[in-house]
């Protein structure tokens, strides 16, 4: 896309990408309401499942015949194992702690790419970013507060595995971006994670929910889920990815309001602190990438 359709459509882009940080504050928001009433396992199969339909439609459109064909069948798999572990830690997370600390944890992800991607792909990270990774962890350490009396639960573990395995997740979505087509490798991940989560719930034998108000709140999180991948390879066609990563922070304040607002959520010194070091270590870390680009 040229740099003049860039500049003609970044509002279009930056809309997209603010209604893509809703919705996943929307999913978030969802499945801890719901979280002390269905299994985490069953949400995820739903979540996975509604994603298929519009997924496969977008694959077919862009490649017709093609619209399966995979060349990096071990990078559809790493891709799929650490995206099951992401968001499966991230609902499971959600049972256990407050919104407002899992969206913080959340921002963590470019932390651990930095400090993962030089022993995954050997990627090269200047010193200057790894020092702002290692930083931005100590953000993490004040908001946890290690000498607080069980600061380390289940919560705690997932939360921070979450963006772990979604790092790791970025970093190989990267790398089969340069053999396959980014609608197939969303639409295989999203058929086998939902598969994965099926047979899962089939052989513990899951309760299915009833129909009610459960299975309406699961329609709606599989339905915000695909309008969230929607916006976010939108938004990416319409405007740079350089002017788009900064406004994913916009997560932060909003996710602390609904957390606050809505589940009655307390929040302490430490979190600001230790908030505030972690997006602006993220932040410094986008912006000497870009610098090093140019």
């Amino acid at each position: 896309m040229s740099s003049n359709n860039f500049t003609s459509n970044i509002p279009v882009g930056i809309s997209l990408s603010l209604l893509e940080v809703v919705c996943t504050i929307i999913i978030a928001s969802l499945v801890k309401f719901i979280a002390g009433d269905l299994s985490v396992l069953m949400v995820l199969f739903f979540r996975y499942f509604f994603c298929v339909p519009l997924l496969l439609i977008t694959a077919i459109k862009q490649r017709k015949y093609d619209a399966l064909k995979i060349n990096s069948n071990f990078g559809l798999f790493v891709r799929t194992l650490t995206g099951i572990g992401s968001f499966g830690c991230l609902f499971a997370a959600l049972q256990f702690i407050d919104l407002s600390l899992m969206t913080t944890l959340l921002q963590t992800m470019p932390l651990f790419v930095v400090l993962l991607a030089p022993i995954l792909i050997k990627e090269f990270v200047g010193w200057s970013r790894k020092f702002l990774a290692l930083f931005g962890f100590i953000g993490v350490i004040i908001i946890l507060d290690p000498f607080e009396k069980d600061w380390v639960n289940f919560g705690i573990i997932f939360g921070v595995l979450s963006p772990f395995f979604g790092a790791i997740m970025t970093i190989f979505v990267r790398r089969l971006g340069k053999t396959d087509h980014p609608a197939t490798t969303a639409l295989w991940y999203n058929i086998l994670s939902a598969i994965v989560f099926l047979l899962v719930c089939l052989i513990f034998d899951i309760k299915w929910p009833n129909f009610n108000q459960t299975l309406i709140i699961l329609t709606i999180i599989g339905f915000v889920s695909s309008l969230q991948q929607i916006c976010l390879a939108y938004s990416l066609k319409f405007a740079p990815a350089s002017l788009l990563a900064p406004l994913r922070y916009v997560s932060v304040p909003i996710g602390i309001l609904v957390g606050v607002f809505y589940f009655r959520e307390e929040i302490s010194i430490n979190f600001f602190i230790g908030t505030t070091i972690i997006v602006f270590c993220s932040l410094m870390i986008i912006k000497t990438k870009q610098k090093n680009n140019k």
